[in-house]
């Protein structure tokens, strides 16, 4: 896997869209559609009356259809989900790799801070180097 500047730049917002994803399904999942039909009221066989109510489940067509296309729908949203998690593992372990490799202290810090969502002008003057520095030495280590 070929590492670019996007990549790096947008690892903390992959994360975070990921974990939007996630509260979405949990969302998706609360809100299950209904079955139950109602409640029915009626009486025990035996002498005395005794007054019961009783929760009647079942779907009708339409309900099994709607239950149908939610369970697709959840379905597809875990399996993109699930893709989503393991291309933003394989993508850390991608830069964490490119950042090991680096001999160099300033540029692991340099793709460690941009790793971490830094711009690179941002980096250039916690560091107190040019931006254009910056730019250069990303691009020793990952493609455009």
């Amino acid at each position: 896997m070929k590492i670019t500047r996007r990549d790096i730049a947008n690892y903390r917002l992959l994360g975070i869209l990921l974990d939007k994803d996630r509260r979405k399904l949990q969302k998706y999942v609360e809100k299950r559609p209904s079955c139950y039909s109602g409640k029915v009221y009626g009486s025990n066989p035996q002498f005395p009356y005794e007054p019961r109510g009783f929760t009647i489940g079942g779907c009708s067509e339409h309900e099994q259809v709607k239950m149908k296309e939610w369970e697709e729908n959840c379905r597809i949203m875990e399996e993109r989900i699930k893709t989503d998690i393991e291309y933003l593992h394989k993508l850390e372990m991608e830069i964490d790799k490119v950042i090991a490799d680096c001999k160099d202290i300033e540029d692991k810090a340099i793709l460690e801070f941009t790793k971490d969502g830094m711009s690179q002008q941002e980096i250039a003057l916690k560091l107190r180097i040019d931006q254009s520095l910056v730019s250069r030495r990303i691009k020793k280590y990952v493609s455009d």
